[in-house]
């Protein structure tokens, strides 16, 4: 259990929850980036605003991925390959991705 500081969009308040801190500090960063983002491309500067749609590009991504991982569960099911291991290798392949493109900024 870790207790997070948050701070976005001018608000700040303490978050406590089941998981380690390197992952808390990591979702807390992912959602200033797209709040960040939000208001860098599309202008907008009202904070609600902004949390808002934040969390409908978020719940976007999620329902995606949730989609692409039953795409793949179910292709899968036809090909007898492991559907972890392809969500595995899929995620490492991401990952991997991500540390080049910070390598090459």
């Amino acid at each position: 259990m870790a207790v997070i500081e948050i701070n976005v969009l001018g608000t700040s308040f303490a978050l406590k929850a089941d998981e380690e801190l390197p992952y808390l500090e990591k979702i807390h960063e992912y959602f200033k980036n797209v709040c960040d983002e939000i208001q860098k491309n599309d202008g907008i500067q009202d904070q609600k605003k902004t949390a808002v749609l934040a969390g409908i590009l978020i719940a976007d991504e999620l329902f995606k991925e949730k989609q692409k991982a039953l795409e793949a569960k179910d292709a899968a099911k036809n090909q007898d390959i492991d559907p972890l291991a392809e969500l595995e290798a899929d995620r490492l392949t991401r990952s991997m991705i991500e540390k080049i493109d910070k390598a090459l900024s």
